[in-house]
């Protein structure tokens, strides 16, 4: 269907026509305008690219360091560091120990409980 059939059938419809779609996606210039054909001023653009080159380095070089680092300690983890303390797969030995201080604390506190409860009587 040519443009001159889809827009009358638009227009008998009463739809808007999306001009968007119809102009291509490239750069259009005024008429009697020269279109450049290659990079503009480019001294001017190597001098720039040097400089920000010249100041980029310092930041790509830590930027590669801080990354060898992190890759380093990822090859370097243990589980330790892994997971968390609070964490149940911390640590079995680690969690058992715990639960067993735990465990005599609360059994103090019951006696000592139990006794203030007896001396009251």
């Amino acid at each position: 269907m040519d443009y001159f059939t889809a827009k009358r059938l638009f227009d008998m419809y009463g739809l808007t026509t999306d001009f968007s779609a119809l102009a291509p996606d490239s750069i259009r210039y005024p008429p009697g305008v020269s279109i450049p054909m290659g990079l503009v001023n480019t001294p001017k653009l190597k001098q720039k690219m040097s400089v920000d080159n010249a100041a980029l380095a310092p930041k790509l070089e830590n930027f590669a360091q801080m990354y060898q680092q992190m890759a380093a300690g990822l090859l370097n983890m243990s589980m330790d560091k892994l997971i968390p303390p609070g964490h149940p797969l911390y640590s079995k030995e680690n969690s058992i120990v715990l639960l067993k201080d735990e465990k005599e604390k609360i059994l103090k506190e019951n006696l000592e409980l139990k006794k203030k409860l007896e001396n009251k009587k």
